[in-house]
């Protein structure tokens, strides 16, 4: 059965510091264990994190390394949070402790915190791990965050220096035919794996001005809905079970 990673939206929108692609993963990979833990310590173990984040390196040292420098991408920035008159200011992880010697993660969210992951209600990403990290290049997996956030709706509009934001393009990228051609066909090719209906329109300024935003369309993914049948009286009760939905979602 293949995973699924459930992230608010208070995080995909953040361009996640400065990870490559193989960070992105090994990321995910520990969101997707934490997510439903609260603020309870859990230990991860390397194995898992290869397997699930489908890292090849094998050496444990290495994938330290790699650890630690994916979550210190992840300490330059924080979250404020507003709760009345207290402004929190957080970084996502309370506690983050790699163990080369026990080949173990072990992550610990701050109670303040814990909604980014935690918050199934109508805030979430929800996509598949697998096809993630099975995403090559890290403005593939970006477009491919991005792009889950719309899914029901099947379009959405971004402005152009917003997008550069969600994709971390570097200033070197930023006039358009180097971004198309090393960013931005690259990564909408790689996505159709997974959304085959995926399309992408530039909007411009008038006829031949500059562009000011994109346009993506794709097939709408449809929530199914469970049908329940009330005793007392003759009619259909239609609510949403995430459940159900996930399990859909799976066996697509």
């Amino acid at each position: 059965m293949n995973e699924i990673v459930k992230i608010h939206n208070d995080l995909t929108n953040e361009k996640l510091g400065k990870m490559n692609a193989k960070e992105l993963d090994l990321f995910m990979t520990i969101c997707h264990k934490m997510r439903d833990k609260g603020t309870e310590r859990v230990v991860i173990t390397f194995d898992e994190l290869r397997k699930l984040g489908n890292y090849s390196a094998t050496s444990n040292k290495v994938l330290k390394q790699d650890i630690v420098k994916a979550n210190s991408k992840l300490l330059e920035f924080q979250f404020l949070i507003e709760k009345g008159p207290k402004t929190y200011q957080r970084t996502l992880f309370k506690d983050f402790i790699t163990d080369e010697e026990e080949c173990t993660v072990t992550v610990g969210m701050w109670e303040e915190t814990t909604y980014i992951l935690n918050d199934i209600a109508s805030h979430f990403t929800r996509f598949e791990l697998s096809e993630f990290v099975s995403l090559e290049s890290k403005y593939a997996k970006r477009l491919y965050k991005l792009i889950k956030q719309y899914k029901t709706q099947g379009s959405f509009y971004i402005a152009k220096q917003d997008f550069y934001i969600a994709l971390d393009v570097p200033q070197s990228l930023h006039r358009a035919c180097n971004f198309n051609d090393r960013a931005l066909k690259p990564a909408l090719e790689e996505c159709r794996k997974y959304i085959p209906s995926l399309e992408c329109v530039s909007r411009r300024t008038g006829r031949g001005g500059a562009i000011r935003g994109y346009t993506f369309t794709f097939s709408p993914e449809v929530l199914q809905k469970q049908v329940i049948k009330n005793k007392f009286n003759d009619f259909e009760q239609r609510k949403l079970d995430i459940d159900a939905l996930e399990s859909s979602i799976l066996s697509n």
